[in-house]
């Protein structure tokens, strides 16, 4: 229910797809050849056969850095000739844009706080934390070590001389960096962390496809198909549907689009039940209150029902109901008594009311953020 953080200034966004098609560049495929360049040749060649295929770039960099709108429009084209598509041309296709090959150098980036997507929140809901956390890499690496055939260690390790592979090789499993780095093989102080880092970045989120990559592969790795969200949105709830109706995409309700406008259409509303009477402590009676939404633009209803919002916030009713309750109880009026009270200028009507309703952690994204703020409107 939150679009994702893009920069507004053109320049900056360029600049950031500009960072995100590199962050693919760099990708080597097992035989040690860029994935990007030999998925360009082998996309120029199925391009030429695809039915229409001129209305998609030739340029594969294009697609991965093009805006929600014309990705919309390679989804609804390539669902348009699929059917015309051989199959072994759409399993191709898959391996071109394949999200398994290049899934942690994009999580990588959205992690990257430099890339400013200010991950806290789904981004579908709002109820649910999504986050990064750092992790001490060394278990995952002597895993790895540990796994890795003869041949695999010596492409790990970049040694080619057989007869340190092998002693490599003998001295597994390794149960501690420090057992690994007194190998007889090596002589350096700490050769583990010259292959693997000390820490490691791990992701508490899912990159939900907005447009289902199964259905259309073209899209699967371009950066404005990417939704950060929590697994019960990804996984359990939007699965591979579509935000639209009838399998096409309405361009207004993805977080990615420039029309994502869910803020001003929809609205969390506390409505007393009927012959119910408004008390000043509605906390205190929970069930005379009915939490609902005011959804103004009808296309919103699909992102609403999809996601089950007003299933899922109506169990938090107690929140919106705190916040309704502090709304009656701390009135401007009685905050400026309390300033005038204390006989303390750093201590004024402002600071008061900001403590009392949070607002310092308000410039922190936190879940129920908008119903918090539609409530105390």
């Amino acid at each position: 229910m939150k679009a994702v953080i893009y920069p507004t200034d053109q320049a900056a966004r360029i600049s950031l797809k500009q960072k995100y098609v590199a962050a693919l560049s760099v990708l080597k495929n097992k035989n040690g050849k860029n994935k990007l360049e030999q998925a360009q040749k082998e996309w120029r060649k199925i391009r030429r056969r695809l039915p229409q295929g001129s209305h998609f770039p030739s340029d594969i960099r294009k697609i991965l850095r093009a805006e929600y709108p014309k990705l919309i429009a390679y989804y609804q084209l390539y669902v348009q000739i699929e059917p015309h598509i051989l199959s072994t041309d759409i399993n191709k296709l898959k391996q071109i844009f394949s999200y398994d090959a290049c899934h942690d150098a994009i999580a990588a980036f959205f992690m990257d706080a430099q890339n400013g997507f200010n991950l806290s929140v789904c981004h579908y809901c709002g109820a649910s934390y999504i986050n990064k956390y750092t992790v001490k890499g060394d278990q995952d690496g002597l895993d790895i070590i540990n796994d890795a055939s003869i041949a695999e260690l010596g492409k790990l390790l970049k040694i080619k001389t057989r007869t340190t592979i092998q002693q490599v090789f003998t001295g597994k499993p390794y149960m501690s960096v420090a057992q690994f780095n007194r190998s007889a093989a090596f002589r350096t102080k700490d050769k583990f962390h010259t292959i693997f880092p000390d820490k490691v970045d791990k992701n508490h989120f899912d990159l939900d496809h907005v447009l289902d990559k199964g259905r259309c592969p073209i899209t699967a790795i371009s950066l404005m198909n990417f939704v950060p969200s929590c697994s019960v949105c990804n996984e359990k709830l939007k699965k591979t549907k579509i935000l639209g109706r009838g399998g096409n995409p309405i361009e207004e309700l993805s977080p990615t689009s420039k029309k994502f406008d869910f803020d001003r259409q929809v609205t969390f509303m506390l409505n007393p039940r009927p012959g119910k009477r408004i008390g000043n402590r509605p906390t205190a009676h929970e069930d005379d209150y009915e939490l609902d939404m005011d959804v103004k633009n009808q296309d919103y209803n699909i992102f609403v029902e999809m996601f089950h919002l007003l299933e899922r916030y109506r169990f938090h009713k107690i929140e919106a109901l705190f916040w309704l309750e502090l709304k009656y109880r701390y009135t401007d009026s009685r905050i400026a008594l309390m300033a005038n009270s204390i006989h303390d200028a750093s201590f004024s009507a402002q600071r008061i009311k900001d403590d009392i309703f949070q607002r310092v952690l308000d410039q922190r994204e936190r879940c129920f953020e908008k119903l918090k703020r539609d409530i105390l409107k």
